[in-house]
């Protein structure tokens, strides 16, 4: 009996070590954070190549902190590839064959470093590299399935994920938000050029119910070059949303005139997609996209398609096998995606 007590006496601190272990809650004032996004993917046609091979998506570290109830930071590394070179030609346009090494195809740089003010209760100010309001900050939560693919503008490269620059925010409650934005233009991987010429852009979201979540984005960006090639860039961006505890559906329609600043190259299409939490631990997704590129001498419209379901075991880890197709090409997949947050 002594031998029982001193037992249980001994596991009792043990056994309140493992609870707390099991606790990840974040303190509220200060954290880091992470996400890792990872996967597999196999061609069921043998003309892609490679027809099969594990995928990592992203990396990200970050780090949280609050100074005080009206002034926090926050900062965050992603990993991708930031160097590629499609093809260099000589100055009469010919094409030239070049060795070189364009570095890691995995390599770290700033994605988010954000000071934020909250001036009163409906003002706010943001300054430095900011997440983009075309799709990053609203479109990409609701949409709830990155580990799996990012959202129809950032698949297409619509608009740059983040940029540096600075932001206003007009929110009363959770029922109206107001971004206006100025950024350099030039994404997060570069400084502004030489032009110094900025993009300003205006996201409007609007509950007008309860799980009902309208948005309205546009920007403009005038011309990086006064040469005929080049035209003033402006984007036009819709979404509705509606999400529950078990259920999303969501769609948008996007249009870039003059992509890339090329004249007379635009870019349109829409996204719908939708999310069921048929049972416990299950979902069930499906997605859709279309995309039309527009130039003078051609239209090119590309499909794309995602089915699947999704098992998350513990909290913050999600699983999912899924089928995928591509239009372009006729490319079907599939896919088993693993997604981890902490």
């Amino acid at each position: 009996m002594q031998k029982s007590l001193s037992f249980i006496l001994l596991f009792i601190p043990v056994l309140l070590i493992a609870q707390s272990a099991q606790d990840v809650s974040k303190d509220k004032e200060k954290y880091a954070f992470g996400q890792i996004y990872t996967g597999f993917r196999y061609g069921l046609k043998d003309t892609y190549k490679p027809q099969a091979a594990f995928e990592f998506n992203q990396g990200i570290i970050g780090y949280f902190h609050q100074l005080s109830p009206q002034v926090s930071g926050k900062i965050m590394f992603d990993v991708t590839r930031t160097t590629n070179i499609a093809s260099i030609t000589d100055s009469t346009g010919q094409s030239m064959t070049v060795t070189y090494f364009e570095g890691s195809k995995y390599t770290a740089y700033l994605k988010m470093a954000e000071i934020k003010w909250d001036i009163n209760e409906y003002l706010a100010l943001r300054v430095g590299q900011l997440l983009n309001t075309q799709y990053l900050t609203f479109q990409d939560p609701f949409w709830g399935y990155r580990y799996i693919d990012v959202t129809f503008q950032e698949r297409y490269r619509l608009g740059q994920p983040a940029d540096f620059g600075a932001q206003f925010d007009v929110k009363v409650k959770d029922k109206f938000l107001n971004q206006f934005s100025v950024v350099n233009g030039e994404g997060p991987f570069r400084h502004q050029d030489m032009n110094g010429k900025f993009i300003f852009s205006n996201n409007i979201q609007v509950s007008p119910v309860k799980n009902l979540t309208l948005k309205l984005y546009g920007d403009y960006g005038p011309a990086i070059d006064t040469s005929a090639a080049y035209g003033d860039k402006w984007v036009i961006s819709f979404f509705a949303g509606y999400k529950t505890s078990k259920f999303r559906v969501g769609g948008e329609y996007d249009f870039v005139n003059n992509y890339g600043w090329s004249e007379g190259k635009d870019y349109s299409g829409f996204s719908v997609f939708g999310g069921w939490n048929f049972i416990g631990k299950f979902d069930v997704l499906a997605r859709w996209d279309h995309l039309q590129i527009k130039t003078p001498a051609d239209t090119d419209n590309l499909n794309y398609y995602i089915v699947g379901f999704q098992y998350e075991p513990v909290k913050m880890f999600t699983t999912s096998v899924n089928f995928r197709y591509l239009s372009f090409e006729e490319l079907p997949f599939i896919y088993a995606s693993f997604g981890l947050k902490f």
